[in-house]
């Protein structure tokens, strides 16, 4: 993908892949790099490190109204997005025995967020015949370490990474 002139929304933006993502789309000359994430101080962070194509937004990805205000904004303001990465995600590094609240917060992040991020976009994408929407998941999405009890292999993080997989492919 070309991306001179791109305007790009990355969620989780302020760390880790997120961050790397809206850097690297900067670097290659897109228009506008937008670093939506819970922690506002660490989106503007990384905005201000990116420069003035970079704008920073707090969004909570779990609540679908903010998700669709992210992208209405975003489309309002630079005229479309061309690249949606929904990339936030938790890990709680807890098994079987967690509560049912870090299980909900978990899969409400890791699963739901991304149905949401596509329902939020998809519209204005197809409307316009072009788009590119990227859903990120970790390595546990792939793999499932049985019986570890904490960690990145853990029961209930690889569960909801294989399936944000699942409902990411269903949805195409």
């Amino acid at each position: 993908m070309n991306l001179t002139d791109r305007v790009a929304v990355f969620t989780g933006g302020a760390g880790g892949i997120g961050a790397a993502l809206t850097r690297r789309f900067a670097a290659e000359g897109a228009a506008a790099v937008v670093v939506a994430d819970l922690d506002p101080a660490g989106a503007r962070a990384v905005a201000d490190e990116v420069g003035p194509v970079a704008r920073a937004a707090q969004v909570d990805v779990t609540a679908e109204e903010q998700v669709r205000d992210l992208v209405a904004d975003t489309e309002r303001r630079y005229g479309r997005i061309d690249l949606f990465c929904a990339n936030a995600g938790v890990a709680t590094g807890a098994g079987l025995d967690a509560p049912a609240a870090d299980w909900d917060r978990a899969w409400r992040v890791n699963v739901l967020a991304h149905v949401q991020s596509a329902r939020a976009v998809l519209p204005g994408m197809l409307a316009r015949g072009q788009g590119y929407l990227l859903h990120t998941c970790s390595a546990a999405g792939l793999l499932t370490a049985v019986g570890q009890r904490s960690g990145p292999g853990c029961t209930d993080h690889s569960s909801r990474r294989h399936q944000g997989r699942a409902a990411r492919r269903a949805a195409v």
